[in-house]
């Protein structure tokens, strides 16, 4: 007889690392995650939340570490958390980050940052990130709208990105 670990191949323990890591994630990012075994992670959902170690929002569509997290949901997190995973195939290793920098993320020799900009939030994260060594590190930022860009200061940008919250497609382009 097989034990749990071996039927899911160990994804259990890096479906709870993601969950917990960003705190927020949208059900269908987490199934992208796993492609090639969309049911039994689907099974595997269940299961967690069944045994209270996950939290699944059906009606928002998120999965949550916490009941907190569910509450007030990191929509600037689902929306950096796109453009992870439009690099999954490059990325070798990737984690949360600190204010404003929602992820790190290791794609082969390059250090990526995916940072969040909220509507007037510019000067405040321009600001914060004046501190910030940016010489090894390429920044991929979320705006809200592309006006934004206009008042981003920052250093090594290598593109703006918009995510259409419902598909989760992201738009990438640059400064003129």
């Amino acid at each position: 007889m097989k034990t749990r670990n071996e039927l899911y191949n160990g994804e259990g323990s890096e479906l709870l690392r993601f969950v917990t890591t960003y705190h927020t994630l949208l059900y269908e990012q987490v199934l992208r995650l796993f492609p090639k075994n969309r049911d039994s992670i689907k099974s595997l959902i269940t299961s967690l939340v069944k045994q209270g170690r996950i939290i699944h929002d059906k009606e928002k569509g998120l999965l949550c570490d916490t009941a907190e997290s569910a509450a007030n949901p990191d929509y600037g997190m689902i929306a950096s958390f796109w453009v992870l995973l439009d690099f999954k195939k490059a990325v070798v290793y990737h984690t949360n980050g600190d204010f404003p920098i929602k992820l790190n993320f290791f794609s082969k020799d390059e250090w990526y940052e995916i940072l969040y900009i909220p509507l007037e939030q510019e000067y405040l994260v321009n600001h914060v990130m004046e501190s910030q060594a940016a010489d090894q590190v390429k920044r991929l930022v979320v705006l809200e709208n592309e006006k934004q860009a206009g008042k981003i200061t920052i250093g090594n940008v290598a593109a703006f990105c918009l995510v259409d919250s419902s598909s989760g497609v992201v738009s990438y382009y640059t400064k003129k």
